[in-house]
């Protein structure tokens, strides 16, 4: 480390400040009050110069950034060539290929699209369900006499006329697409469930009670689909066992 002291001054000014060691003048330059046209006073000129002309004083104090270089990249090959008689991508063929409707991509399609297909065959098989339910509960002769003289104490009083009125709300909730009603469907299917499944099982009807509790639970399970694997099965189940209850209800 240099021992050297320096004084310093402006270019225009009269009062010397120093002495300084080189470390505090590079302190000064950090605070911006040094820089190359400072004078200093050199002993063996015996005469002010600038900072400036000396070569080691200014290498010392005003030191060279280094320059940041990026390394060149390497070559690599792309995967996107195109090739003489490749043929144009279209937009279908984007959308077939995310749906895994190709030779290329069958299988491999996108989940959620796959899901939203499994959800809507879901909600239309569960409105054929409650139809079904619809048939079963209101077409039966006193039923229908209630339903033809707007009895709506009858209507209210009878439990196989309130299960109906409300699968009608549901089935054209459902018809709108508001699945957010399918929490109340579950509920409306467990309490059928239990309700007249212990109702036929109390007049030993046990074809009634096997009917309503396999279509109940069946809709039950459509309301949770979100793959063919589990829907199939709950849609037969709710299907096949609505039709046997409305068979049983209706024509026997």
């Amino acid at each position: 480390m240099s021992t050297q002291e320096f004084y310093i001054r402006g270019e225009n000014d009269t009062d010397a400040r120093g002495p300084f060691t080189q470390d505090q003048l590079a302190s000064l330059v950090e605070a911006q009050q040094v820089d190359g046209t400072t004078l200093y006073y050199d002993a063996s000129l015996e005469q002010w110069v600038p900072i400036s002309s000396n070569e080691g004083l200014l290498a010392f104090l005003f030191p060279e950034k280094r320059r940041l270089k990026v390394r060149p990249k390497d070559n690599i090959e792309s995967l996107n060539v195109e090739e003489a008689g490749d043929a144009p991508i279209r937009v279908e063929d984007m959308l077939a290929a995310a749906e895994g409707r190709t030779s290329e991509t069958s299988g491999k399609g996108d989940p959620k699209f796959a899901a939203e297909r499994v959800a809507g065959a879901a909600r239309h098989l569960l409105i054929l369900t409650l139809l079904l339910s619809i048939f079963a509960m209101f077409c039966v002769g006193t039923n229908l006499e209630t339903l033809y003289a707007l009895d709506f104490v009858g209507l209210c009083t009878d439990p196989f006329m309130v299960l109906g009125m409300i699968d009608i709300f549901f089935v054209i909730v459902l018809f709108l697409g508001a699945t957010t009603f399918y929490p109340m469907v579950r509920f409306r299917a467990l309490f059928a469930v239990g309700f007249l499944g212990f109702t036929y099982f109390l007049s030993g009807d046990y074809q009634m009670m096997f009917a309503v509790g396999a279509g109940t639970l069946g809709a039950y399970f459509m309301t949770l689909s979100v793959s063919w694997t589990p829907l199939i099965p709950s849609a037969l189940l709710g299907l096949g066992g609505m039709a046997a209850l409305a068979y049983y209800r209706v024509f026997v």
